[in-house]
């Protein structure tokens, strides 16, 4: 769900009073007039434990363990549906879920572990592990650094054996 108010509260509380009376989807559906796959979600809703207005909060963002992770997917794996263990574990939405078990199942318990953020160091870079392209590199470097000290060394000497003494 994308958290905005489908329905109006006093609707919501017509599902929830149907949901507890034990009415399926189906014959809610009915009752309210609206068809079983809206009356699914709200179902869903009802279950997770966010049909009267709970699910239009917005859940603040949390770091889940590499434990947490673990032990939903197993639970999941062993039977489970994914609205009781989104319940259970307090997960924030299906989804989010559905890329840990899809993670798990293609790289195993390894895929579960957090990752490393930011950009990878680069590696420096000495006089023993320089590649011979890299070596020629810095040498070209160093010598048009050399060339334009040089030059600017002469050109400032050109400039003062130019300039008159001032008399004084």
């Amino acid at each position: 769900m994308d958290g905005r108010i489908k329905h109006s509260e006093e609707f919501r509380q017509k599902a929830f009073d149907l949901f507890e009376q034990g009415f399926s989807e189906t014959a809610a559906g009915k009752a309210l007039g609206i068809s079983k796959y809206v009356t699914r979600g709200l179902l869903k809703q009802y279950r997770l434990g966010r049909l009267l207005g709970l699910s239009t909060m917005k859940l603040p963002h949390r770091n889940y363990s590499y434990e947490t992770k673990l032990a939903a997917v197993k639970m999941f794996l062993d039977g489970s549906t994914k609205a009781q263990v989104v319940s259970k574990f307090g997960i924030s939405n299906e989804a989010l879920f559905s890329k840990w078990v899809a993670a798990y199942r293609k790289g195993g318990q390894d895929a579960l572990l957090p990752k490393k953020k930011g950009r990878k160091p680069q590696e420096l870079v000495t006089p023993e592990n320089e590649t011979l392209e890299q070596k020629v590199a810095r040498l070209e470097f160093e010598n048009e650094a050399l060339k334009k000290l040089q030059a600017l060394v002469a050109l400032e000497q050109h400039r003062t054996s130019k300039r008159k003494p001032s008399r004084h």
